[in-house]
């Protein structure tokens, strides 16, 4: 099969690989469709550590075209999407209903072969069924959309609320919907780029700041005098965690949401955290979402047809880090059909 491996951090080959076949409980996917996540281009530049080499991608929906011994729930056939984590269900996160945290974590593209190919194997505790109604490409997005539900979750986000969102990539766009959805009053979106601020007003964000031409804490206080109730930091920008503490209101919650880079630290005053009672989470993977992303997608709740702006065959899979994070860029959606 065909697939794109990452040998190292700027160093991604697209070329043929073995077949993978499914042992017992695994199920084997014909994958149509992979999105392109800010983790890939962490792992692609060295900011986020994985097991070499790997086939990267891990967001994606296809076929099941075969089924190993002991699979009960699943047939060749379906339509299906995953969750790329596998667990071990025995550590003492697992036990205490925190698998996302499992000490063995495995990611596939990051630390098994991922979804950037034309097939993949998954344990069938980890394979969901798509509706009808939803397409592969739309299906591609239950993995984000299940992050980004986690991440709203940790927000707390109560009726009438006042919630910024810095940086209107795919994740920023999802979370300002949930965020709507979860009953905010105001969603402000900081974002440089004009595409993916006009993309954030389609799906409901009440006010978009170009951060290079304002200023984000005074709009903000236009609009919300004490600050916000919620910010997410969703780019994974170092120095806008940092603004994060100073645009929420006193008793506040922020929610690191980017993935950082992995020796990344900054700096900010512990007294100010402390005289403002601020709330920090951060937000690490999907637990117990792909089910509800799945049903989210299906009834039309959340939109993401509007999010994808180019569509990469995987032969031209070394595009895609030229494109990623351009001005004309969103969500890449890599096809293997």
């Amino acid at each position: 099969m065909k697939a794109a491996v990452l040998y190292k951090p700027g160093d991604i080959r697209v070329e043929e690989a073995k077949d993978p076949e499914p042992a017992s409980g695994e199920v084997l996917i014909r994958i149509h469709a992979c999105g392109v996540c800010g983790t890939d281009h962490s792992l692609f530049v060295g900011g986020f550590p994985a097991i070499y080499p790997v086939i990267i991608g891990h967001e994606f929906a296809g076929e099941v075209v075969a089924v190993g011994t002991n699979v009960k729930n699943v047939k060749v056939g379906d339509r299906v999407t995953v969750d790329p984590n596998r667990v071990c269900h025995l550590c003492d996160y697992c036990r205490t209903g925190n698998e996302h945290l499992c000490e063995n974590l495995s990611s596939m593209g990051v630390h098994s072969n991922g979804a950037d190919a034309e097939f993949c194997v998954m344990p069938e505790s980890n394979v969901y069924r798509i509706p009808d109604t939803v397409s592969y490409v739309e299906a591609a997005f239950c993995e984000p959309l299940a992050c980004a539900l986690h991440g709203v979750e940790l927000a707390h986000i109560k009726q009438g609320d006042t919630v910024l969102v810095l940086g209107a990539g795919g994740m920023g766009n999802l979370i300002t919907q949930l965020a709507v959805l979860a009953g905010a009053a105001q969603v402000i979106v900081s974002e440089p780029i004009q595409y993916r601020r006009e993309k954030a007003l389609e799906n409901g964000a009440t006010v978009a700041i170009d951060p290079l031409q304002q200023d984000v804490a005074a709009e903000l206080r236009k609009i919300r005098r004490i600050g916000a109730d919620v910010v997410f930091e969703v780019a994974g920008n170092l120095r806008l965690q940092a603004a994060a503490v100073y645009y929420a209101r006193r008793g506040g919650q922020i929610v690191w949401f980017g993935c950082s880079p992995s020796d990344g630290k900054i700096e900010v005053n512990p007294y100010d955290i402390n005289d403002a009672e601020l709330k920090i989470a951060g937000s690490f993977n999907n637990p117990f979402a792909t089910g509800r992303a799945v049903s989210m997608l299906g009834s039309r709740k959340v939109r993401v047809d509007n999010l994808i702006s180019h569509h990469i065959a995987l032969s031209e899979y070394l595009d895609v880090f030229k494109l990623f994070g351009g001005p004309g860029t969103l969500k890449l959606m890599v096809h293997t059909d």
